[in-house]
């Protein structure tokens, strides 16, 4: 009767070896991650909208400057030169802008996937850590 009552124990410990909380706060940890990661796509992609809306409307201000009216011919070659000068200087502004926020969005992602990893991995450790000790108990409790 005793061998079949420690049996009996025995696979109810062996049941309990899955710790639910700990796969619970493991999804937890992945659903925070997960929300961390789409704030931070889409707070690259706003600015990404906002530099492109910005130099849409100095690109329109630029090309509405050009195509006024001169009073001289010579007037027009100066406002071409002007304006693909500012073409020019609006075209490296904004590329440096795209690349500020691809650098910054780059470093913050890469931040956020290691701190993701350690947590992940110290909470798998805890829950395998936690179904060995289990898992001893219930062989000696078999035993």
């Amino acid at each position: 009767m005793a061998t079949k009552q420690n049996t009996k124990s025995a696979a109810q410990d062996l049941q309990s070896l899955f710790n639910v909380q700990g796969y619970q706060d493991t999804a937890k940890t992945w659903a925070q991650t997960a929300e961390r990661m789409t704030a931070l796509t889409t707070d690259a992609a706003t600015r990404s909208t906002d530099i492109a809306s910005e130099t849409a409307r100095e690109a329109f201000s630029n090309l509405r400057e050009v195509a006024q009216v001169r009073d001289e011919p010579a007037d027009y070659g100066k406002a071409y030169s002007d304006f693909a000068q500012k073409q020019m200087d609006l075209f490296m502004r904004t590329a440096q802008a795209f690349a500020t926020v691809i650098q910054n969005t780059a470093t913050e992602a890469t931040e956020l996937a290691t701190k993701a990893g350690e947590d992940m991995g110290q909470k798998a450790a805890t829950n395998v850590q936690g179904a060995a000790e289990k898992a001893t108990s219930a062989a000696n409790k078999a035993a």
